[in-house]
């Protein structure tokens, strides 16, 4: 049954970005509504779960790309070609025009990995792999045009000389269209760094995203006298019937392989059947809340249950996984927009609960879940405890459960903040930074507990980033942001 009086949010591009052709005989082989029947769409609009590729059926959501892989590439359909590269420039000018195609067409932006690898196999010395890295990202995402400035694009380097080489070139060129990525150990204080070591290493195809409303989820068991777990069976069903449903509508579209992004992607490796989804949870520390009547103590009970469901949505996955023989990740995803529209959306349906959890200011309709699986604290935790009880959510995870630190203002952050005492800024709702004696503390601070300096400033998790407060409470005068985490 197919219904034809779906409405999409925003418009849906020509299946394979082909034109005209390709659209045609897509209608006569699949509807789009196929893919996205009403039921399924409306459980998208009430703010049960988020489609993350709702707008972009014909692609998948998101690629990890190995560079590795481009050493024995070669490609010539349309007005492509990619001869095998044999020397680093030949591999940087295949890159260069492998990124220019797919960062407009990946829904959620690509991600490349072994990119220095590949480099140091064909000939570049350690001396000069910094320099030629730091080139690539420049033209690579310079060369772009506006409108695809917009996708998201990630590099991952593990080398501290071509890190610090990279971003120090992005803030001179003012590069903010993308970021780079590496392991804790290899941490520069940098606007563009991302702390994440679960990068897929292998290129790796994501079908398709679908965050769960875990706060909606939580208060729809105790309206209609059920139980999470039974809730969570319910949405992972329909989840699971919505990436089978693309799974088939891709496999079709690139049956037909009339050359574009799409077919590189196939020569690339790209296969519907294999290529696994994924299940990312949004808003797990209000869903804790809501079940715990409200009470934001970040007591033993708290923790433990949501670690168990947490562990619940692990187990969940991996037999729905097994049942419907299409392979599911459980990770987490960019849920900015599923974040806002959750909450405003269960503040609109059962004000009563939603108000009593909601981050942000109801008044002007600011408000959201916390983005992913951390359990932020209104109160000063131990930071030992803080790191060990993140650790424990971390490794339920199969894609990055990532911390993104953006300082705006580097020149006035000394680089004594990112040095031991780093894991405050990363593993703690609220801190503090001393700008006497640059200590950095969990916790809400008037003066420094060091120098009783009151020069402090105090970092509050604020609806579109860490807003800061210099000496002051969190209801008096908030300054411009400075960081943002994600």
């Amino acid at each position: 049954m197919r219904f034809s009086a779906v409405h999409y949010p925003g418009p849906v591009p020509s299946p394979a970005g082909t034109g005209e052709i390709m659209s045609d005989i897509l209608k006569r082989q699949f509807a789009l509504s196929d893919i996205y029947p009403a039921h399924l769409h409306r459980m998208h609009l009430e703010g049960r779960f988020h489609v993350h590729g709702l707008s972009t059926p014909d692609r998948p959501w998101k690629v990890y790309l190995n560079a590795m892989d481009l050493l024995k590439f070669s490609y010539g359909v349309g007005g492509l070609v990619l001869e095998k590269p044999e020397t680093p420039a030949r591999f940087v000018g295949n890159f260069l025009k492998l990124n220019a195609v797919l960062s407009g067409f990946v829904g959620e932006g690509v991600h490349w990995a072994g990119i220095e690898d590949a480099l140091i196999a064909l000939g570049t010395t350690e001396i000069e792999l910094p320099g030629i890295c730091a080139g690539l990202i420049q033209s690579g995402m310079t060369a772009l045009s506006t409108t695809e400035k917009g996708t998201g694009r990630a590099f991952h380097f593990s080398r501290p000389g071509v890190i610090n080489a990279v971003v120090s070139r992005m803030l001179e060129e003012k590069i903010l269209n993308a970021f780079i990525t590496t392991e804790s150990n290899n941490w520069f204080p940098s606007p563009f760094l991302v702390m994440n070591n679960k990068i897929p290493r292998e290129t790796t195809y994501i079908l398709e995203s679908i965050s769960l409303n875990l706060p909606g989820l939580a208060i729809r068991s105790i309206v209609e006298d059920t139980t999470p777990e039974v809730e969570l069976k319910r949405l992972m069903h329909k989840a699971l019937a919505l990436f089978a449903r693309k799974r088939v509508f891709l496999e079709k579209v690139s049956a037909v392989r009339p050359g574009g992004p799409l077919d590189l992607l196939n020569h690339l490796g790209f296969n519907p059947s294999l290529s696994p989804c994924v299940i990312a949870v949004c808003g797990l520390n209000e869903w804790s809340r809501v079940l715990l009547d409200g009470d934001i103590d970040e007591g033993p009970d708290r923790f433990t249950r949501a670690d168990e469901f947490l562990s619940t949505i692990q187990k969940q996955v991996f037999e729905e996984s097994k049942q419907g023989k299409i392979k599911l990740f459980l990770g987490t995803a960019d849920q900015g927009e599923a974040a806002y529209r959750f909450a405003r959306l269960d503040l609109k349906i059962q004000p009563f609960y939603a108000s009593r959890i909601l981050n942000g200011e109801i008044r002007d309709g600011s408000v959201y879940y916390t983005k992913d699986a951390a359990l932020p604290s209104d109160k000063p935790l131990d930071i030992k405890k803080k790191a060990e009880i993140e650790g424990t959510f971390q490794r339920k995870f199969d894609l990055p459960f990532r911390t993104v630190v953006k300082c705006l203002d580097p020149d006035r952050l000394p680089a004594a903040h990112f040095s031991k005492t780093l894991q405050h800024l990363l593993l703690t709702q609220d801190f503090s930074i001393c700008y006497n004696c640059f200590t950095m503390e969990s916790g809400v601070y008037q003066t420094c507990p060091s120098c009783h300096s009151t020069e402090v400033a105090t970092y509050f998790s604020g609806k579109e980033g860490y807003e800061c407060a210099l000496g002051q409470t969190r209801t008096e005068g908030m300054e411009n942001s400075r960081f943002f985490f994600y």
